[in-house]
Parts: C-alpha cells; sequence; structure tokens
C-alpha cells in the first residue's frame, strides 16, 4: 500500500508571510493539532506549526519565526510501511506529502492505523503493544493543571478518574482543544530617540502599542469537558480490531480493561504500527 492510497489530499494549511494568530485559527476552527506552513500564494512547501509550537512560544507573533522548518516530508508513491518506519524511529506524527517540493497532501500516524492496519485482519493481540504504566487524572482537576500534567507527561490523552479510584470518562488534547479560548492582550512600549536636542534636556519617545493573541484554557473542570462514553479493549483484543475500534470514534488512544472493568493499560496507535513488521 502507498502513502496516496491513505493521504489525506484536501489539506488544511497556513500560509508565510503571515502571522501566528491566522494558524492559530485555523487549529481550532478545525480541532487539529497541527498544519503544514506553505509559501503564499503558491503550495511550496515551508515548515509546520503544531500545538506543541504555540504552548512553547505563545507570545510570537510571527508565523515564520514559530514554525518548525526542518519538515520530514514523503511522496504519493512511497510504501506507508517506510513512513511508518520513520515516524516510530523520530517519533512524530504527521509528514506532508510534496511532489517538486509542493504540497499535495499529508498522512499521519492516524491514517495508518485507520484506514491500513484496520484492514490487515492482523490476528495479534494488542497486549504486546499495550503501556502498563498510565498517567491519570483526577475528574475534579481543573483544566489549566490537566493541560500542565499532558505537558509534562508528554501524554496526549488521560483516563479520569472518579472519587474512587474508577476510570469515568477519558481527556484528550483535541479536547482542550475544542474549549481553548483566544485572549487579546495590550501593552505599551516607549522607545526613547536620540537627537540632537538631547544636549538640552529634550527627551524624544515614541509610542507602540503591541497586541498579542495567546490561547487560555477556561476555569472548567476536567469532568466538563471529558469523553464520558469510553471505547475500550480488552488485552486479547486483535490489533487490527482495536485499530477498527480507533478509527470509528477517530481517536487516537484507547484505555485497556480486564474482566473486572478495571483500568490495565493504554494502546496508542503508534505502537500498533509495530504490527506491521
Amino acid at each position: 500500500m502507498k502513502v496516496k492510497d491513505i493521504m489525506t489530499e484536501n489539506v488544511v494549511y497556513a500560509e508565510v508571510p503571515g502571522n501566528s494568530s491566522e494558524a492559530l485559527e485555523l487549529l481550532l476552527k478545525h480541532n487539529i493539532s497541527g498544519i503544514p506552513v506553505v509559501k503564499r500564494g503558491t503550495k511550496e512547501l515551508m515548515g509546520i506549526v503544531t500545538r506543541s509550537d504555540f504552548a512553547r512560544n505563545p507570545e510570537e507573533g510571527q508565523l515564520a519565526l514559530l514554525m518548525t522548518r526542518e519538515v520530514h516530508t514523503t511522496t504519493p508513491e512511497e510504501d506507508i510501511k517506510n513512513v511508518a518506519r520513520a515516524f516510530l524511529e523520530k517519533n512524530f506524527r504527521r509528514m506532508p506529502v510534496v511532489t517538486d517540493s509542493h504540497l499535495v497532501g499529508i498522512v499521519t500516524v492516524s491514517d495508518i492505523v485507520w484506514r491500513a492496519i484496520a484492514k490487515m485482519n492482523i490476528s495479534e493481540p494488542v497486549e504486546k503493544y499495550m503501556e502498563s504504566k498510565i498517567t491519570t487524572v483526577w475528574e475534579e482537576t481543573p483544566l489549566k493543571v490537566a493541560y500542565e500534567i499532558m505537558r509534562l507527561s508528554g501524554e496526549r490523552a488521560l483516563p479520569v478518574l472518579d472519587n474512587e479510584g474508577k476510570m469515568s470518562g477519558i481527556i484528550g488534547d483535541t479536547d482542550l482543544l475544542k474549549v481553548f479560548e483566544i485572549t487579546e492582550s495590550t501593552h505599551k512600549s516607549e522607545l526613547s530617540g536620540g537627537t540632537e536636542g538631547d544636549r538640552w534636556g529634550w527627551d524624544s519617545k515614541n509610542v507602540i502599542y503591541i497586541t498579542k493573541k495567546r490561547l487560555e484554557l477556561p476555569d472548567k473542570r476536567v469532568k466538563d469537558v471529558m469523553v464520558k462514553d469510553v471505547v475500550t479493549v480488552t488485552k486479547r483484543t486483535s490489533v487490527s480490531e482495536c485499530a477498527k475500534r480507533m478509527a470509528k470514534k477517530r481517536i487516537e488512544q484507547i484505555p485497556v480493561i480486564n474482566a473486572e472493568g478495571d483500568l490495565i493499560g493504554m494502546v496508542k496507535d503508534i505502537s500498533l504500527l509495530k504490527a506491521m513488521f
């Protein structure tokens, strides 16, 4: 199977020259965590910008300075196994598809899992690919704290526990993207300019008002935005069946439960790529 068989052709992208707030609004509008950046008026690929870039440098207003320029790319004719291997080795999730340096599509980890592995009839159980060390969050945790837990742990989704320690939901970075608010702040900058009049005690100043946009989470708790109807698997569920459940709900991680319904692990879509080799 080739990249062209599973890639997304109708790509959401940002343009440079451009400002960061325009790209941020695209992420929020389409509820995605990263988009390619192309040269304005063309489809020439210039870089990629992700939610992590905005979190790392929220004050940067120029998209060209915020985006990542060194981007791994692929072509429509590439075998998806080579792309999957690159995802596993480099630990990233999306790859622009280019022809003659121009953007023609994008392929992600989820594309391979949802559109390829789900159809491969891989009967191997997911137990081999699940992670038993899990970062969780209490359902009463403020969203701002939950976001920091995700950032510090490097996790994209967290199972949510109730007061009894039982799983009551799951919250992911896309759930947070849905409730992020764009706030504006304006501050005054006074720049003093030297002139001949300075020797006589005159003071020349230019006042510049700088407006910046950034992401802010509302004062809500995890239980207010978490997904309550959680799709799960057991450790005996096959790889392809797990991929099918992920594809049906368009999710990237899925909790693993035992016969009593207790949480025992998590399966990430990128881990399922290993089943291809």
